[in-house]
């Protein structure tokens, strides 16, 4: 199950979201707080956070989402809906675009597209950012946090999802939202696409199941030879 934070300084408007968040049986929410600093104190990241951008100044806002982005998948709320503020929330990393007027159904289809690693925007954004988003896609659709590319070399070096999960200190479901990211992010179908992808990166490690298994076969095709 996808799980998500919160970052909203107004505890009304915290409570608000926390009530609409609890009407998902598919998401869980696992901190809300009232800065990014104080998300980072709760606890692993989660995969999906919703920042209200009304909080900051415009460009701390975009360092916030930055940050944040390197580790989780993040919705915006705006509070004024005006194009350059969603065009540069979008280029700082965010995956998904709601305003004050969004409703409360719609603010939750939202939120568990965002989570799981899919894009979103409200209502009546689309068109004004069809251009922008597409060009956009287009540079930067192979670009992995960290933490995918944690994942994707210990995927394409022989790790399982419950391993990567226990090395990485993450859920099987974590992993799993992570290994869905990955695949569409380089247009991966299967494992062994997601194997040669991670070679063409330079991301495969030199260790673990895959490399021991690859170093044996080395060394006895030495052996034989000699």
């Amino acid at each position: 199950m996808p799980t998500v934070g919160i970052v909203e300084d107004h505890r009304l408007t915290r409570t608000g979201i926390e009530q609409v968040l609890a009407r998902s049986p598919h998401l869980e929410v696992v901190a809300s707080v009232g800065s990014a600093d104080q998300l980072a104190l709760a606890g692993p990241a989660p995969d999906g956070v919703v920042l209200d951008l009304a909080q900051y100044p415009a460009e701390t806002a975009l360092r916030v989402i930055g940050a944040l982005s390197t580790e989780s998948a993040v919705l915006v709320i705006s509070p004024s809906g005006e194009r350059a503020e969603l065009l540069a929330a979008l280029a700082a990393g965010a995956y998904g675009c709601v305003t004050r007027h969004t409703d409360g159904a719609e603010f939750l289809t939202a939120v568990e597209m965002v989570a799981r690693g899919g894009l979103y925007l409200a209502a009546g954004l689309a068109p004004h950012l069809h251009f922008e988003l597409g060009r956009r896609a287009a540079g930067e659709s192979q670009v992995l946090t960290r933490r995918e590319v944690e994942t994707l070399r210990l995927i394409a070096d022989g790790y399982t999802h419950g391993q990567i999960a226990s090395r990485l200190g993450l859920t099987a479901a974590t992993v799993n939202t992570y290994v869905k990211r990955v695949r569409a992010k380089l247009n991966a179908g299967n494992k062994a696409e997601l194997t040669r992808k991670a070679i063409e990166l330079g991301y495969l490690a030199d260790s673990g199941p895959a490399a021991r298994a690859r170093g044996g076969l080395r060394s006895a095709g030495v052996a034989a030879v000699a």
